[in-house]
Order: C-alpha cells, then structure tokens, then sequence
C-alpha cells in the first residue's frame, strides 16, 4: 500500500530530498524535491526538481515498464517546450523514479483566463505546444494524453508539455520483422 503523500514529505529518495506533493496520477505521485547529498550537504549545485515515483499499490510488472519507457522517451526530447528529464534511479524500496524540470505555472486554459487573453495571445501560446508535439513526432513519440493540465505555462509566458505517461513510440522501421 502507497504511503501517504504528507509520509513522504522529508523523505529521500536517491540524492532528492521530498518537500511536497505536486500531483498525484492513474500509477505515480510528482513531488516538488531538492537535491543534496546524504548529509544534508549540496553536492556543488543547488537543483529543485520534479520528482516522478511510482505509487507502491501500484507496482507490478506492467507498470514498471510503462514507467521505464515514460523515462526512456523523455530522454530523447531535448525541447524548450517540453519539461526536461534531469536524473533516474531506483529508491530505496526498489521503485524506480525519475526527475524532471520543475515547471512553476498554471495550466494553459486557467493561464490564458486570469490573463484574459485575446485570440493572438492564445494562439501564440498553441504554436508553443505545436512546436513541442512536433518535436515529439520528429522523434517518433506521440504523448496521447494533451489536455490543459498537461501544459503549463510560466510567469514569463512559456508554455511546457508535461506527463508523457501514456506516450507511445512508433515504430521507425515499421515494415521490418
């Protein structure tokens, strides 16, 4: 059975220290995390991260997997417009998890209506996300889950795609075998 989130605040898992719960999905948990070292020391550099576990109740084999490729597909998107994959390992308990660029914004649609945008802002705000789908696609990933929560945008105005969970990679050679 899964921990409760607040049990996890504090917690390390590899060289991240939790601090809070940022979201909670179908298989994992994003919690907001700093790294250091096991003394509590920076190890050099200071980095506060989006840290992505898999829930306890929810490993299995199938969902390590499905983890395992979410990590594996980040890794081959390098996008200004696509929240990075920093870091992997495996916590204590042997759940594997990863870390990401921690995204501070507000999904896309309440973005756009706190602001009361106009239909030039929003649209400038689409061609930000089109231009992270495309550079998906050119790497033959298709997120399959594109809905305002999974795109945020910052104070400054930058839209990031997040959560590829259930991204599928097509097959780039799909007449072999």
């Amino acid at each position: 059975r899964a921990a409760p989130a607040q049990a996890m605040e504090g917690q390390r898992i590899g060289a991240y220290r939790v601090l809070r719960l940022l979201g909670e999905g179908g298989m994992g948990r994003v919690f907001l995390a700093d790294r250091e070292l096991a003394g509590g020391e920076a190890d050099g550099f200071e980095q506060r991260v989006a840290l992505k576990l898999v829930r306890g109740d929810f490993i299995d084999a199938e969902t390590r997997v499905r983890f395992l490729r979410e990590r594996e597909l980040l890794a081959r998107l390098s996008h200004p417009h696509i929240a990075q994959l920093h870091d992997g390992g495996v916590a204590a308990d042997g759940s594997p998890f990863f870390t990401l660029e921690y995204v501070e914004g507000e999904p896309i649609t309440r973005w756009c209506d706190a602001r009361r945008l106009g239909v030039r802002a929003r649209l400038g705000l689409v061609l930000q996300v089109c231009a992270a789908v495309a550079h998906a696609h050119r790497n033959l990933i298709v997120h399959r889950d594109l809905k305002p929560s999974n795109i945020l945008v910052t104070a400054d105005g930058e839209a990031k795609l997040l959560d590829f969970g259930i991204a599928k990679l097509l097959d780039a050679n799909p007449g072999a075998g």
